[in-house]
């Protein structure tokens, strides 16, 4: 007799205990998500950063490729006007030239570093949450008390003398 007022309960205590666990495992993947962005967000912004600066290298680099070629052209141009403007005329072409170059290769250098940070960051997110679902999904398997509460809330019959098993495939029905 004193077992079955045991019985009766434990399955509340149990469905307590277990909706506490679950709210748990909400909770760290939640906080496991939430790093996950963080940590994404971070690397992109580290990209960016990264893309900005190697931009400002090439413009500057391009800047002082058309300052060479300038002085150059000033070195070598005779006296004459005609020629020094045509001499002018071409280093501004070519710097023009240069100018494009560089900002297309600061376009490239842009366009895939950030995406290729953002990718990592994606991946090493993803392991991160993968990693804490797996931790915290995969809990110890329902005791036979869980069991039998959860066979109570289902409306089984007989669950008190079913083993954890039946109980089992009973559930998954």
């Amino acid at each position: 007799m004193a077992e079955k007022k045991s019985k009766k309960s434990t399955p509340a205590a149990t469905k307590k205990s277990a909706s506490k666990a679950s709210k748990n495992i909400e909770k760290k993947l939640e906080l496991a998500a939430k790093e996950a962005i963080e940590a994404a967000e971070k690397a992109v912004k580290k990209a960016r950063k990264a893309a900005k600066a190697s931009t400002k290298d090439v413009r500057k680099k391009a800047k002082d490729v058309a300052h060479d070629l300038e002085s150059v052209v000033k070195r070598s141009a005779p006296s004459t006007t005609s020629s020094l403007g045509q001499a002018r005329d071409e280093a501004v072409a070519a710097t023009k030239s240069a100018v494009a170059a560089s900002k297309q290769a600061a376009a490239n250098v842009a366009a895939t570093k950030p995406a290729a940070a953002a990718k990592t960051a994606t991946a090493t997110a993803a392991k991160l949450v993968s990693a804490t679902a797996t931790k915290s999904a995969t809990p110890k398997p329902p005791t036979l008390l869980e069991l039998r509460a959860q066979a109570k809330a289902k409306g089984i019959t007989g669950y008190s003398r079913m083993s954890r098993a039946i109980l089992v495939e009973r559930l998954k029905d």
